[in-house]
């Protein structure tokens, strides 16, 4: 009687496959990686947003301003003495540029055209924010006034978005 000793034998067991959970420690740290890079996404989002609040408002509010413009009753002067409260207010109070403050006139006109790189202010239809809304008999090219502060507003917004992302970097 000879049997064959290899047919006792057992069948051979495969090992388990490894499974997914948990994770290898290089995934761990690569999870916690991405957690801190969109945590400081999103607290740089908020503070973009923050930051930029008041000139949206401006804008909204010069925006409603060149919407009403064809219905708009008010006269020349209403319409510069409202754009240059929401510059001035903008400018000093939102956004804290405080030498602003006193600037009336041509110094007023001047900052506006420094600020908006442009001469729309003290050469252009921006002339009427300053000392020529006082005058008697005053007129004022009203659409191309508020494009120019619409375009200042928006240079306004671009270059504090520019500066936001500068302090990041």
């Amino acid at each position: 009687m000879t049997t064959d000793p290899l047919a006792a034998l057992k069948d051979i067991y495969l090992p388990v496959a490894p499974d997914w959970w948990p994770p290898a420690p290089g995934w761990w740290l690569l999870a916690l990686m991405l957690m801190a890079g969109l945590f400081y996404l999103a607290r740089l989002a908020a503070s973009y947003w923050h930051a930029t609040r008041p000139i949206r408002a401006a804008k909204r509010i010069v925006d409603t301003l060149i919407e009403e413009e064809p219905e708009s009753r008010s006269d020349d002067v209403l319409l510069a003495n409202q754009c240059n409260e929401i510059l001035k207010r903008l400018l000093v109070v939102a956004l804290g540029i405080n030498r602003l403050s006193q600037a009336s006139g041509d110094d007023w006109l001047k900052a506006l055209d420094q600020l908006g790189e442009c001469s729309d202010f003290s050469q252009g239809p921006g002339r009427a924010l300053g000392e020529a809304r006082f005058a008697q008999n005053f007129v004022a090219d009203r659409q191309a006034l508020l494009g120019c502060v619409r375009r200042l507003l928006a240079k306004i917004h671009h270059s504090k978005s520019r500066q936001r992302l500068e302090t990041h970097s």
